[in-house]
């Protein structure tokens, strides 16, 4: 994940309540309507509406992209798509309400919540016309990888192609890292986080140490698990050590790592208001209220970060990186159930992935207004003169649209950022559960139930916020309510199954 802003795993708190959806099957018709060569002059070009979360504000200059990408979609297969960046804050609330009133809305970017957006069904099943109008994503993805979205044998999304594995650890400004001596690259765990933070507090009252992802909580950007799918239910040691499925939230583990939040946010090394924060880690880093945040990292991010917090950047890993299903589909996109036309979005998402000049339009914008390339390097780009991150007329996020490895590469970073990126996912360990995906129809009621039961809680316990002997055995006992045990012994029965069939 690296164009203009790190991603950070995290997210699982992103989640769409998006119950009041019902499934796709009713659009299988639709599946072949209007897929006619391209350029057509005799059929009107379908409109596509592709909805995607944003943490800045919107582009002033998104249409004046728009337009330069409806002229290379238009003429290559009949098709026009309208960029709809929707506040991080506000996209749960603005996609359930443009899903249940009608609203045309084709294509979803998700983060983190693939596997509940497939057991919701507001998802239309790709692998039913994947081949037909897309094999070119099949085959800049790898079998592998297309076959890590597969619920039941079948697809209802694509993961973009950025860092398929995961590590997590910390970044902080590197001023004051430098200025107070604050020794990062002995910190080994997240407990010893505390020291550091101590020392920054000593020397700047006025500033916290750790903010969190607008939406999000600290725990959400830092996973010693994995979580299949949907948290609800997991696998300790990252899915290392074996294949037995727990409660995460019930684990001495996670007590201990929220009564360490807890500790920090009495002692102000937290932000007062986390569990509720709407400013995205990178502006209130840039504003000076924070130092860091808790994030996965990637090739290139201290480099990344440092970009998009106008600030130098260092960081330091703890938690080395593994290749999960959920790393593969926790920015994923898919094709909306009520889509009136599945075959022509699916045309669109599969230039994303295959379309350099498409590609770099959505990740950076306009060449000569928005980026310019650099003196003999074609793959390098920087600002125009007189253009900074600040005030730039356009920025997306190339780690969330299609093939990051067809985006230019931005000053700053290593030219051969993308190759150490795919040695970085060709080397992490894997875990034992990688492929597995659940499949959630069989409690779907326990599922919402438990969710909703995470919105209320998670938020407030993973920012240090409340009282951990009183809020943690409440969420606990509402979680068995809404009925996660059941969750996880019809999930630890799935993952025996796949287990015996794959000879894991």
């Amino acid at each position: 994940m690296n164009k203009k802003m790190g991603w950070t795993g995290g997210l699982v708190a992103l989640t769409m309540l998006l119950s009041a959806c019902s499934g796709g099957g009713s659009n299988a018709g639709n599946a072949s309507n209007g897929a006619t060569s391209a350029g057509s002059s005799e059929e009107k070009p379908y409109e596509i509406v592709y909805a995607y979360p944003t943490f800045d504000n919107v582009p002033v200059d998104i249409q004046l992209v728009q337009d330069e990408v409806n002229k290379i979609a238009k003429e290559k297969i009949n098709v026009t798509v309208k960029l709809l960046p929707i506040s991080n804050s506000a996209y749960t609330n603005q996609i359930n309400l443009m899903m249940s009133s009608g609203e045309k809305l084709d294509m979803i970017a998700m983060l983190g919540n693939y596997s509940t957006q497939v057991t919701r069904g507001v998802l239309y099943p790709l692998g039913d016309i994947m081949e037909e109008n897309a094999q070119g994503i099949i085959d800049a993805l790898g079998e592998d990888y297309y076959n890590a979205t597969k619920v039941g044998g079948i697809s209802y999304g694509v993961p973009s192609i950025r860092d398929l594995a995961q590590n997590f650890g910390f970044v902080m400004r590197k001023d004051l890292v430098d200025q107070y001596d604050i020794e990062l690259g002995t910190i080994k765990n997240f407990e010893e986080f505390g020291k550091a933070f101590k020392t920054l507090k000593e020397n700047e009252p006025d500033m916290v140490s750790a903010t969190n992802l607008a939406g999000g909580t600290i725990l959400g950007t830092y996973r010693t698990y994995d979580p299949l799918g949907n948290e609800l239910g997991v696998l300790l040691n990252s899915g290392l050590a074996d294949l037995n499925v727990v409660n995460w939230f019930a684990t001495e583990e996670y007590e201990k790592m929220v009564r360490q939040l807890r500790e920090w946010y009495l002692a102000g090394y937290i932000l007062k208001d986390a569990a509720t924060n709407p400013e995205s880690n990178h502006a209130i880093v840039k504003s000076g209220k924070a130092a860091g945040y808790f994030t996965q990292m990637k090739p290139g991010f201290d480099a990344q970060e440092s970009r998009m917090t106008s600030h130098p950047m260092v960081s330091v890993q703890t938690v080395e990186p593994v290749a999960k299903t959920d790393t593969v589909t926790n920015v994923a996109i898919g094709v909306a159930a009520k889509s009136q036309n599945p075959a022509k979005t699916l045309q669109f998402l599969n230039l994303m992935y295959t379309d350099k000049e498409i590609v770099n339009l959505i990740d950076w914008g306009i060449e000569g207004k928005h980026y310019v390339k650099m003196e003999g390097q074609d793959n390098m780009i920087k600002y125009p003169d007189g253009v900074t991150g600040d005030n730039v007329g356009y920025k997306n996020y190339g780690w969330m649209h299609g093939n990051q490895f067809l985006s230019y590469v931005f000053e700053g970073d290593e030219p051969d950022v993308y190759v150490k990126m795919e040695a970085f996912n060709h080397n992490a360990a894997k875990s034992k559960a990688l492929g597995f995906s659940f499949n959630g129809d069989n409690v779907k009621n326990e599922i919402a139930a438990s969710n909703a039961v995470l919105l209320q809680y998670k938020g407030v316990l993973e920012s240090g916020s409340v009282d951990v002997d009183k809020v943690l055995p409440e969420f606990l006992k509402k979680l068995e309510e809404s009925g996660i045990n059941k969750i996880i012994a019809e999930k630890q029965s799935q993952l025996n199954e796949w287990a015996s069939t794959n000879g894991t």
